[in-house]
């Protein structure tokens, strides 16, 4: 096993506030570069800082792992990992290349309502996890990037508001999945490239928010819900391939939801329940099924379907 560590910078990896104490006046800054194959690395960094030449005066984290089954965080990055709690704007960004590698970062404002913040994956490789978890944080990015196949992808934003997410992945295999409670004014992103991809997004009390999801390939599956407090809606899911599937439901608000497939075999539902409605959906394709359902003002569906043996189901009260 090689480790080589570039710098931990200024600050040390841990500059804590506690007890109300005064804050520490430090920049916290943390480099980690590791070569070589099953590396395990966890950093942590607590507190204030003062302004670096960039205007940045909050955590910043660099880890660079080059090699296979490297870890940030425990097996699956299902504990430790990189962590920052602090109330002022900071960074975290992990890149890893090869292959079975797998990087988790969890941010955290409970001081107070931290950010803006930014919590960036890349993974190069195959088989690759990624794990991104944001609490009670504001103007804040999460963003995973994955290139190959059988990636995985999880991120999970709580109480937090101005926010936004983007998964990217390229290759065969890849799963995203997306949890946003409580977030304001933005939503999830997520771009699959390539066979046999799944999304899945859950959203709740997200205002003026919703999920974009692009799929390209075959065998792709969508599937978002939103429920709770949202008010201004919008909803929209793009595949191209065949044998897609598609799910959409929305509980409360404005409400817009497009769906969008082209190919074979592809299936749509569209939910939606109260106020202002509207669905949309378009297939191009042979075999297609497109079902909407609408309950409670504003209704209308516009359904469009290209090919033979369709079937479509609209159900509105």
């Amino acid at each position: 096993m090689k480790f080589a560590l570039s710098t931990i910078a200024v600050g040390v990896a841990l500059a804590c506030v506690c007890h109300g104490a005064a804050a520490q006046n430090l920049q916290t800054s943390v480099t980690v570069t590791q070569q070589g194959n099953g590396n395990t690395l966890q950093a942590e960094q607590v507190g204030f800082g003062t302004p670096d030449p960039s205007g940045r005066s909050g955590p910043l984290a660099t880890i660079v792992q080059i090699g296979d089954n490297n870890h940030v965080g425990g097996p699956g990055a299902t504990t430790g990992g990189l962590f920052q709690r602090a109330p002022n704007n900071g960074a975290a960004h992990i890149q890893q290349n090869g292959s079975g590698n797998n990087a988790g970062i969890t941010q955290d404002g409970t001081i107070r309502a931290a950010g803006p913040l930014e919590a960036r994956i890349t993974q190069l490789g195959n088989t690759n996890t990624a794990t991104i978890r944001q609490e009670i944080v504001t103007s804040s990015t999460a963003i995973v990037e994955q290139t190959g196949a059988g990636n995985v992808a999880a991120v999970e934003q709580l109480s937090s508001a101005d926010t936004s997410v983007r998964a990217v992945q390229n290759g065969s295999n890849n799963r995203v999945s997306i949890r946003q409670f409580g977030g304001l004014y933005a939503g999830p992103d997520v771009t699959q490239n390539g066979d046999g991809n799944t999304a899945s997004v859950i959203s709740e009390g997200a205002f003026a928010g919703g999920p974009t999801i692009v799929q390209t390939g075959t065998a792709n599956s969508a599937n978002t819900v939103q429920g709770g407090g949202e008010f201004d809606n919008s909803l929209s899911i793009y595949q191209q391939g065949s044998g897609n599937r598609a799910d959409a439901a929305q509980l409360g608000g404005s409400l817009t939801a497009r769906i969008d497939q082209n190919g074979n075999h592809n299936l749509a539902r569209i939910d939606q329940v109260g106020a202002g409605n509207n669905a949309l959906i378009a297939q191009v394709g042979n075999s297609n099924t497109a079902l909407v359902r609408q309950a409670g003002q504003g209704y209308v569906a516009n359904v469009n379907q290209t090919g033979s043996g369709n079937y479509t189901n609209i159900y509105q009260h």
